[in-house]
This record gives structure tokens, sequence and C-alpha cells, in this order.
């Protein structure tokens, strides 16, 4: 395990487009940093990436892409760690899924009601990034092994690409995934990515048995154009966070059914939060709603591409960040850059999956993730920082 680094805090006061006066941005004082899962950047597939986790108790599991680039390109499979809370063991099992000449670009753990556990994938057509359908690995003995690759079918008619996240509540389940113009049921929703469809939240009160379109999200948010989501329940209704292919984070609050009550663009209220916020996340804690993932910070560290696009000129501006929210207000509270406060050359990364450990009488929370520096292939890692210091 790499040494710890010690940095400041610091008080950030009156952020032009923020309502909140002052608040605090934090950077932890606690913060260690150990590598998982790595490949010699001349080895085969050494681009590991995207991972996702699902917390069993004693056991982490941890799916992960390894490949030979960010995206499109060669075929590549999902890889599995399994992490011991109590020894801080890695243990390494390549093959949790794959196919001949298919990419296996990010996997989402679902739990369902009955103790299934399925990976559920994003499935890519190499060289292109066409998806192929959501395709997912099955394991009916508490994740202890996984079956073949089963493809995930239509809903309503309709058939998703990319999963993105699930909440359970006795019985019943809901999913927040991501159609595709070529695929069964979908449309285009932006011309710029012709293939991009819509993202929508589906149920089952069966354990998957059976399912049913609950509401197209992109339309019911004002035909947004957005991608990866995420979301939690809160009191009687859903919080919400959607990435835009028009470079903005939306925080969404609605009622039980996904009717949209209120929504708010975090990109255009806040200063520190340059861009969207990358592979969006959504956890309850101690009565507080968080966001976690990837954050460019500093209106002049971003360049335009060929399409037109914002994009980052490094090595100034990717971080990791934790943002406390007012689910009701949905304004930010505080913010704690995680990761790279240093601004050091980091090229990849930042796709964090959470989970929580006690030691010692403190709660801390670990964060899987990804990352590359100066353009190497990406490792996983995990880091670790004491709850009361980020909260």
């Amino acid at each position: 395990m790499n040494p710890r680094v010690l940095f400041l805090s610091a008080l950030v006061v009156g952020f032009s487009g923020a309502s909140l006066g002052a608040f605090e941005q934090r950077v932890p004082i606690h913060r260690t940093e150990r590598v998982l899962a790595t490949v010699e950047p001349d080895g085969d597939n050494p681009y590991l990436a995207f991972p996702a986790v699902l917390d069993l108790g004693d056991e982490v599991l941890v799916s992960f892409k390894r490949g030979a680039y960010h995206g499109g390109g060669a075929p590549a499979e999902l890889d599995l760690l399994r992490l011991d809370k109590r020894t801080d063991a890695v243990s390494w099992e390549p093959g949790l899924a794959g196919a001949p000449n298919k990419t296996m670009q990010m996997g989402e753990w679902v739990r369902y009601p009955d103790g299934t556990i399925t990976n559920w994938i994003d499935v890519q057509r190499p060289p292109s990034t066409e998806r192929d359908g959501m395709q997912g690995v099955i394991s009916r003995d508490g994740g202890r092994t996984f079956g073949p690759l089963v493809r995930f079918g239509e809903v309503d008619g309709m058939e998703f690409g990319y999963p993105f996240g699930s909440v359970v509540e006795g019985d019943t389940m809901w999913m927040i995934v991501m159609s595709f113009s070529h695929l069964a049921g979908g449309y285009s929703v932006i011309e710029k990515y012709p293939h991009a469809g819509p993202v929508c939240i589906i149920r089952s009160d069966d354990s998957g048995g059976t399912w049913s379109l609950v509401r197209n999200l992109t339309r019911e948010f004002g035909d947004i154009p957005i991608n990866e989501s995420f979301f939690v329940r809160q009191a009687e209704g859903f919080l919400v966070v959607t990435r835009g292919y028009d470079q903005q984070v939306r925080l969404h609050r609605t009622d039980g059914v996904f009717k949209v009550q209120q929504q708010i663009s975090l990109t255009d209220e806040y200063d520190f939060i340059e861009r969207y916020v990358g592979r969006p996340r959504l956890f309850i804690r101690d009565g507080h709603a968080y966001l976690i993932g990837r954050n460019w910070t500093g209106r002049s560290a971003t360049t335009d591409d060929a399409r037109g696009d914002r994009q980052p000129r490094f090595p100034k501006a990717m971080k990791m960040g934790l943002f406390r929210v007012n689910p009701e207000t949905l304004a930010v509270e505080s913010y704690a850059i995680l990761n790279n406060a240093e601004s050091a050359n980091v090229t990849d990364a930042y796709y964090p999956a959470p989970y929580w450990v006690e030691r010692d009488g403190e709660t801390y929370l670990r964060v899987v993730d990804y990352k590359g520096i100066d353009r190497r292939p990406p490792q996983i890692v995990e880091f670790e920082f004491r709850w009361s210091e980020v909260r």
C-alpha cells in the first residue's frame, strides 16, 4: 500500500453562480491508495478500467474491463476481483464475461430480491462502439460462480444496451438503462451522436422474471441529451443524476413514478463543476445525499476538439470529486477532492465505485476506481478515506 499523502483543507467563499454563500471544499488528510490489478504496458490487454463493486459483507466483488483501449478497437473481456474486507487480500479471476469478437465494455452489478446476482454488461461490436444489446452473467450461489453470457432481451418492445444502476425495495426493483437508435424500439436523441438513444427506468416485481417500462427519462426531463445516469430512493420519490452529451451534469428530483418535480444543472450553477461529472453515482449516508464521479475544475482548463466538444487540457483538471447535495433544494453543500488535488498528469481515470468498512470504531469510505498517468494504460486502484473528513 502506498504511503499516506497529507493535504490541507481550504475554505472556498462566494463562487459565482452558487447560491450557498460560503461552504467548505475539503481535501482529506487521510488518504491511502493501493493497486488492485495491473498489466505491464506491453502486456496482453493492458487497459484495465471501469470497475463496479458489489458489497457482500465480508467480501466485495469487483468487475472491470481488461482490453486494449478506452473504447472501440479490439475485443475485451470482463474480469473479476474478490476483495476480503477482513484481511485486505485480493484475488483476480480472469474471464468473468466474454464472447468472440465482442467488447465487454462496462458491467453493472444487480442483486435481485430473491438473492440472484447478475452483472449486466454494455456489450459492443468492435472495431466500432455500436452496442450489441445488454447481456450478462448470472450467479445463483451468492457470487461464488457465474454462468455463461445471456441476453437481457426487450422490455415493452425496447432493447437496452447500457445498464447504469438499480434500486431494490422488497419484491420490487427498478433499473436505469440506456437504449440506442439501432436497437429495437430505440431512436436517436442527438444529431451529433446518432446512435445515442433514451435513458429509461424499467421495473420488475418478480426478481427479473418480467420487466415493464416505467418512464422514458430523456423525454420526462425535457428531451435533454443524456447518457450515463444513476438514481437512489429519496423520501417518497427518487433522486436522479444525469451526465449529458451537452457537457452538463444535472440533478433531478422525481416522485415515486419518476415524474420530475425539480431539476437543476450543476454545471451552470457552480464554477467548480466545469463540465459534466463522469460516470456519476449517488448514495445516501448519514441522512445526506452524495454524488461521486470524475470532475474537472478551472474554466481555463479546456479546449475544443474537432467536433466542438469541450475537452480537458492535461495536466490541470481531472479529479475525483465527492459532492454532498441537498435532496430537497438540489444545492451542493460541500465538495471534497478525493484524488488529484495536486493536478498530476492523470490522463484517464475516475469512474468511482464506493463501499464502506468499519475499523477501530471509525467508518472509512473505500473507492475502487481506475487510474492512468502520463497516458500509460490505467490500473485498477482502491482509495481509502476517513469518512468524518469528507462527509
